[in-house]
């Protein structure tokens, strides 16, 4: 496990910066997902970085390709997390007694 064999710092590090990269993964295909029904010309003056996304994305079988992809991501990513957020055996938090815990 990473979170035994690496420095406390490195797992925190990793830990949190995989949980920050799952959020922009999910976020990300909720809203490419969110705006396929929608037309686009909609928001193309005021949203113009979200109109070139889903101009791109939404050409062809690109959305469906894309989540299968982001898939793989996410069972990547929150292997990372496990691995990184692992608890060790015998380890105390803070000094609460195991029934607590």
């Amino acid at each position: 496990k990473l979170s035994s064999e690496v420095h406390p710092a490195l797992a925190f590090f990793a830990l949190w910066g995989a949980v920050g990269w799952l959020t922009m993964v999910e976020g990300g295909q909720g809203s490419l997902v969110g705006l396929a029904p929608v037309n686009r010309e909609l928001y193309k003056d005021s949203h113009a970085i979200a109109y070139k996304c889903s101009k791109i994305a939404h050409k062809g079988d690109s959305l469906d390709r894309y989540l299968l992809g982001r898939q793989f991501m996410v069972v990547m990513v929150v292997f990372t997390v496990n691995m990184s957020g692992g608890p060790l055996e015998g380890a105390e938090i803070w000094g609460f007694p195991s029934v607590v815990l």
